[in-house]
């Protein structure tokens, strides 16, 4: 828990100018490595309490993380996206396969290393903030933002492994976010476009979304990220239907009266990123920003600083938010940002040659020990895949530019087996006898990728995997690095594996799976008969909400 006073966060308040304390409240996003020039232009006059970094190089996140430290007289709080690891935003860094890959193992020890290695690595970049990690259920098989960002559908799984990385984080100082409140998981649409919903009553919701992050509060979470997510039993809006509920981040009753009276949360409370349809759609920026302030927030993810501190100083003038709320907001905020030592020290620790060896194996161990067999109906298993080997490799990925296993191909090749490549884009390219080939390989990547609101494989390409299926190969393999939930879609496949995560180790893995060199032990964090038992859900989104 953090500790709310202290001699120099009483003297580093007291010493504030209101534009100042306005300024704490708010975390821009830049990309690492952006010119000094075009970083003051974002800025302006703005002392923002928090940074938020896109992916880039190891050394451009130190250098941008360093010009922040040196510019502003309080310590920036630097955050980014480290669900999986530092290495899934700063290059150079361990990459750790997805979140559902270490729901796989069921290993707490593994979880705890997760959370370590995104501290050190991540402390040795300049950053203090995860945004991670995720305990929305995956309760939805179509729902598109959780699936494999989460860590299944067991909440008694979601609990234990979610507070082990989060021990793991914060106490090698990196803070800790349980994310989304209230719950996502549930709803099958994308809150990047629109507010989503957890539709659950709220006796439900205590259960399972609730017992989430009751259970992360328990645990000394610092932090909690606020969805877009609406929770219609506890706040129905204006109650003539579900789809009024407000999202969380504009819900006073959500988060002050759920959040912080009944469960009892005194850390800092981020929205999620503040351009998302979710909440842009219910105004325009000038109510937006003051109003999740006034719902209880206390820093505005992706804020937009001259504008927003305008906005917020209005607000203050015009007496819908008053100076005592800001001051409120801007001393927990100083009060992570002294739990984290930066008032100390705001240098980047080093990070030792061991420990990046270390975290390495680690990712590679949880990449082996996720790999589920979901199915083998022929015995195919395991393959040979050598010199003159013949294999069609086809790719079905939702963002090719996102989430890729093209280095998949040059794997088999390195083993001397002959490659013929073919992906969604090439739809009606397919050679016309697979006979040809010993080997029938469909990699599939459609994992969670922000505001495509697609999860399952759906579009013309569906022509080719249909082919593939019906040409009843005697070797046909398919391979998800995303979505486990395929099974549904294509439930006749005869070979499936699920690897939940495109990360190169995830391939190496799967490539030693398919040789017979290790054994699949995973076990799925998901029920996949799940879609079939969430049939009587459909339609609940257009329900009147429970009442208490």
């Amino acid at each position: 828990m953090l500790s709310m006073t202290s001699e120099w966060i009483e003297q580093t308040l007291a010493n504030m100018t209101l534009d100042q304390k306005l300024g704490q409240l708010l975390h821009p996003n830049i990309w690492p490595g952006i010119p000094a020039d075009e970083l003051l232009d974002v800025l302006g006059d703005v002392e923002p309490g928090g940074m938020f970094l896109h992916p880039g190089k190891m050394e451009a996140f130190q250098k941008t993380t360093r010009w922040l430290q040196d510019r502003f007289p309080v310590p920036v709080i630097v955050s980014s996206d480290l669900e999986s690891g530092a290495g899934c935003m700063v290059e150079g860094a361990t990459c750790f396969p997805d979140l559902m890959s270490l729901a796989a193992t069921d290993d707490e020890e593994l979880a705890f290393e997760m959370g370590r290695a995104a501290a050190v690595e991540g402390r040795a970049c300049g950053v203090h903030w995860a945004f991670g990690p995720v305990v929305d259920i995956s309760a939805n098989p179509h729902n598109p933002g959780a699936n494999t960002r989460s860590l299944g559908d067991d909440p008694d799984r979601i609990v234990r492994l979610s507070t082990a990385i989060i021990r793991g984080m914060q106490q090698n100082r990196l803070c800790a976010t349980a994310k989304h409140f209230p719950g996502a998981g549930f709803d099958d649409r994308d809150p990047h476009i629109c507010t989503t919903i957890n539709p659950l009553r709220m006796d439900q919701w205590f259960a399972s979304s609730g017992r989430m992050f009751q259970e992360a509060i328990d645990a000394g979470v610092w932090s909690i990220m606020i969805g877009h997510d609406a929770l219609p039993a506890w706040d129905p809006g204006d109650g003539a239907h579900i789809q009024h509920a407000p999202p969380a981040t504009l819900s006073r009753k959500l988060i002050t009266g759920l959040l912080r009276e009944k469960m009892g949360f005194q850390g800092v409370i981020v929205t999620d990123a503040l351009n998302m349809g979710g909440v842009t759609s219910w105004g325009r920026s000038e109510e937006i920003i003051p109003g999740v302030i006034e719902a209880g927030c206390d820093m505005i993810l992706f804020s937009s600083a001259k504008r927003d501190l305008a906005l917020l100083k209005r607000a203050v003038e015009d007496g819908r938010l008053t100076e005592a709320r800001i001051d409120e907001s801007a001393r927990r905020i100083l009060a992570l940002k002294e739990t984290l030592g930066l008032h100390q020290n705001r240098a980047a620790p080093s990070l030792s040659l061991a420990d990046s060896e270390r975290f390495r194996r680690a990712s590679q161990e949880i990449a082996e020990k996720a790999l589920t067999l979901v199915r083998d109906r022929n015995g195919a298993l395991p393959l040979e895949l050598e010199r003159g080997t013949r294999v069609l490799s086809y790719h079905l990925r939702g963002d090719p530019d996102v989430n890729h296993v093209d280095a998949f191909d040059d794997l088999l090749r390195a083993r001397g087996v002959e490659v013929a490549r073919f992906d969604e884009r090439e739809q009606g390219k397919l050679p016309a006898n697979f006979d040809d080939f010993d080997v029938v390989l469909m990699s599939v990547v459609l994992g969670p990728v922000w505001g495509t609101n697609r999860i399952r494989p759906a579009g013309n390409y569906m022509r080719d995997v249909w082919a593939l299926i019906n040409s009843h190969h005697p070797r046909l393999v398919c391979v998800s690095y995303g979505s486990p939930y395929l099974v549904y879609e294509m439930p006749r496949l005869p070979l499936v594996i699920n690897g939940y995560s495109p990360d190169l180790d995830t391939q190496n893995a799967v490539l030693r799976l398919l040789t017979g060199e290790i054994e699949a032990t995973g076990k799925s964090p998901v029920d996949l008969d799940s879609p079939y038992l969430f049939k009587s859900l459909e339609g609940l989104r257009l329900a009147r909400p429970h009442r208490l």
